[in-house]
């Protein structure tokens, strides 16, 4: 039996005759973390969103937790799939104890909401937060929904961006602690010394894959400076 969390076949995307994605694959397993890097435009966000099911006109072979994201119920994806933008937005303006209030599990929001520093702030709307306690806030919806990580997986897009140093690592512990309860974690992000401490790196230029192993082999001279302009720490 296939028990791959996340399985892409050539999967592409386009739009106004721009290839966003270009023939991606990859396979990715219970407790995987992996790191999806690549400069600005490589592809990073359309993937995210691709494998989030926000993207229905995708063609290949796209299966997240068994479902195929194009296809499948909202409720359903749901229930084994999280997805973070890098930009989270809300239809409205809650409290961020009103935004807790989403979460299926109220004990798991509790614990996420006080390990990233949100509890003075329960009172206070979105709006009048900081760019990094509204990411805190919706990182902690994030990580409260996932209350069975086994097989699930979680899509984050640049989730420690904005944050301050003691939440960025709260996030890092969170990535380790959902892959070893079994989740497969994915996350974009342009942090160098993060992304080489990751055990997978997924790497893309102009929506194709051209790197997809360990650090040490993924991070030559040259992509390290086609993403970042110098030597990763």
């Amino acid at each position: 039996m296939d028990d791959a969390t996340l399985r892409l076949e050539r999967v592409a995307f386009e739009v106004a005759g721009r290839r966003l994605l270009d023939g991606v694959g990859g396979t990715m397993w219970p407790g995987e973390q992996v790191a999806l890097v690549g400069a600005n435009g490589a592809g990073k966000t359309t993937l995210l969103r691709a494998v989030a099911g926000l993207l229905p006109t995708t063609t290949g072979v796209l299966s997240a937790t068994g479902l195929d994201p194009r296809t499948a119920s909202p409720a359903d994806s749901a229930r084994r799939r999280v997805y973070a933008p890098q930009h989270p937005d809300c239809a409205w303006n809650p409290t961020v104890a009103e935004l807790g209030e989403l979460a299926a599990q109220p004990a798991a929001w509790l614990h996420w909401s006080e390990r990233l520093a949100l509890t003075d702030l329960a009172a206070r709307p979105l709006a009048t937060l900081s760019g990094g306690e509204r990411k805190a806030a919706h990182l902690a919806l994030s990580f409260a929904t996932l209350t069975e990580p086994y097989g699930a997986l979680l899509l984050l897009d640049e989730p420690t961006a904005a944050l301050d140093r003691r939440r960025q690592e709260i996030v890092h512990q969170a990535v380790r602690a959902f892959a070893q309860a079994g989740a497969t974690v994915l996350v974009a992000t342009h942090d160098a010394d993060w992304a080489t401490a990751f055990p997978r790196v997924l790497a893309l230029e102009e929506g194709r894959v051209i790197a997809d192993g360990p650090p040490a082999t993924v991070f030559n001279a040259d992509l390290v400076r086609a993403i970042w302009g110098g030597p990763a720490a």
